[in-house]
C-alpha cells in the first residue's frame, strides 16, 4: 500500500541505468472497481507528454522508491486519443471534486492509495482528510494516514468537469447509474454545471432524462446547454412534454425553433400544445401526456389497449374514459386499481367515476393548483368548454405551484 503522494517522489530505472523521475500515474477508471494503473509518466521539460505501459514495469522497490523498467526509450508520446481512455492521478484526480456515493456527497479527493495486486498497482481508496495536506505539504516528513478518511474508490465516482470529454457508452460502467435518478440529481446540486453536465452525459439516456426532469430548473437549463445537440435533442424526446416545455421556453427562440423541428412530430405537437398557454395559468402546469381509453370497452379490451399506451407517461394512476381517440370528449375516469381488479367482460362504463371535477385551461394556475390539493385526487383533467381532455393537473405540479420554491423544489415527484 503506498498514498500517490508519496509514490510521485519515486524514480523511474531501467536496466541500463537510465533513471527519469516518475511524474504521474494514468489508469482506466471503467476497469474494475478499482482500477488498474495503465501507465508510467516520466517528468521531462518537454511539454508533450511521454509514458510507459505497465507492461514495462520489472519491479518495485520500495525501501529505494525506485520503481524498475525494462526501457526508458520506450516512452511514448501520448496523443489526444490516447489521453481520452485514460485519466492522470495526480494531474487529473487529486484535489478533484469526486462523489461519495457512501455518504450521498460531493467531496475533494486530497489524496489516493494504490495497492499491488497480482502484478498490478490498482486504486483502491481517496484521501479525503487533512492529513493528506499535510503529507503533501511536507513532502512526505509527515506519514500518518487515517483510515476514517479513506473511502474505498468503488463508492468514489469521478468527473473530469468537462462534458465531451468521455463519450456516452462509458456510463453503463458508472457506479452512480446504479442509483434512482432522484438521488443522481440530487448529487449533481452539489457539483458544478459542467460536472452535472458530464454527469448527464455519462448516463444512459433514459436515466439521464429522468435526473434531468428532477433537477431545479436552474440546473436543467446549465446542464442542457453544455450538452452537444444530438443528445439534448434525443432528452427532449424522451422527458414529460410540460417539463421539456418550461425548458426549451427558457432558450433562444432561435434555438427553441430548431429543437422543435428536428424532434419526433408527437412530442413536438405536444410541446407546441402547452407553449400556448401563460405560465400562470392552468395550460401553464398542466401536462398533456395522459393516458384514455374509450369507454364502449370491456375491462380487458382496455387492458390490451392501453398495454403501449402505458409504457411512456410519468402519470398512469388514473386512466380517462372518452367517447373516441380523435374527439376526446371527457365522460368519466377509472383508477388503475379498479381496472386492473374489475371482472374483464365487464364495460368501462359501467365502473368508472361520471363526476368527475374539471379544470379550464386559461384559469388561475395557482387557484387551480388549491382546488387539486383540496381534492385529495392524484390529478385533476383539464378540459376545454367542449369538455375535450387536454391534459391534468397532477398533484405534483400543484405543488410546485403553491409551495415555497425552497420546498417544492425539494419536494419528490411522482406522478410528473
Amino acid at each position: 500500500m503506498v498514498m500517490l503522494s508519496q509514490l510521485l517522489r519515486f524514480k523511474l530505472k531501467d536496466e541500463n541505468d537510465e533513471q527519469a523521475p516518475l511524474s504521474d500515474l494514468s489508469v482506466d477508471l471503467f476497469e474494475g472497481e478499482h482500477p488498474p494503473v495503465t501507465g508510467l509518466y516520466l517528468n521531462h521539460s518537454t511539454k508533450q507528454k511521454r509514458s510507459l505501459p505497465w507492461s514495462e514495469v520489472k519491479s518495485i522497490d520500495w525501501s529505494t522508491r525506485t520503481i524498475r523498467v525494462a526501457d526508458l526509450k520506450a516512452a511514448q508520446q501520448e496523443t489526444t486519443d490516447s489521453m481520452c481512455k485514460v485519466v492522470l492521478l495526480a494531474d487529473g484526480v487529486m484535489d478533484a471534486l469526486v462523489l461519495d456515493l457512501q455518504n450521498r456527497r460531493a467531496t475533494r479527493a486530497n489524496d489516493l492509495q494504490l495497492e499491488e495486486e497480482d502484478d498490478k498497482l490498482v486504486l483502491s481508496a481517496a484521501d479525503i482528510g487533512s492529513n493528506a495536506i499535510l503529507r503533501r505539504i511536507t513532502a512526505g516528513l509527515y506519514r500518518r494516514v487515517t483510515k476514517s478518511t479513506l473511502y474505498d474508490w468503488k463508492y468514489i465516482e469521478y468527473l473530469r468537469g468537462d462534458p465531451g470529454a468521455v463519450k456516452s457508452e462509458a456510463g453503463k460502467h458508472l457506479r452512480i447509474s446504479r442509483l434512482p435518478p432522484g438521488e443522481v440529481a440530487r448529487l449533481a446540486d452539489f457539483l458544478p454545471y459542467l460536472h452535472a453536465a458530464e454527469l448527464i452525459t455519462l448516463l444512459a439516456d433514459p436515466k439521464a432524462a429522468d435526473t434531468l426532469e428532477m433537477m431545479s430548473p436552474e440546473r436543467q437549463l446549465q446542464v442542457f446547454e453544455e450538452l452537444d445537440e444530438e443528445q439534448a435533442l434525443r432528452l427532449l424526446a424522451l422527458i414529460a412534454p410540460d417539463i421539456a416545455t418550461d425548458l426549451l421556453a427558457r432558450l433562444q427562440p432561435a434555438t427553441m425553433r430548431s429543437y422543435l423541428e428536428r424532434l419526433p412530430p408527437k412530442q413536438a405537437e405536444r410541446i407546441i400544445e402547452l407553449l400556448r398557454y401563460p405560465e400562470y395559468t392552468v395550460g401553464g402546469i398542466m401536462t398533456n401526456e395522459v393516458v384514455y381509453v374509450r369507454g364502449e370497452l370491456t375491462v380487458i379490451e382496455a387492458r390490451e389497449t392501453l398495454r403501449e399506451p402505458l409504457k411512456n407517461p410519468d402519470f398512469i394512476y388514473l386512466v380517462y374514459v372518452v367517447d373516441n381517440e380523435k374527439e376526446r370528449i371527457l365522460r368519466g375516469v377509472i383508477s388503475m386499481r379498479d381496472l386492473l381488479t374489475a371482472p374483464d367482460e365487464t364495460k368501462l362504463e359501467e365502473i368508472m367515476d361520471r363526476y368527475v371535477i374539471t379544470l379550464q385551461p386559461l384559469d388561475s394556475a395557482a387557484a387551480s393548483a388549491r382546488r387539486v390539493l383540496d381534492s385529495h385526487m392524484a390529478a385533476l383533467p383539464v378540459v376545454n368548454k367542449d369538455k375535450r381532455l387536454l391534459g391534468v393537473v397532477t398533484v405534483d405540479a400543484a405543488v410546485a405551484e403553491v409551495a415555497p420554491r425552497s420546498w417544492s423544489e425539494q419536494a419528490p415527484r411522482i406522478f410528473s
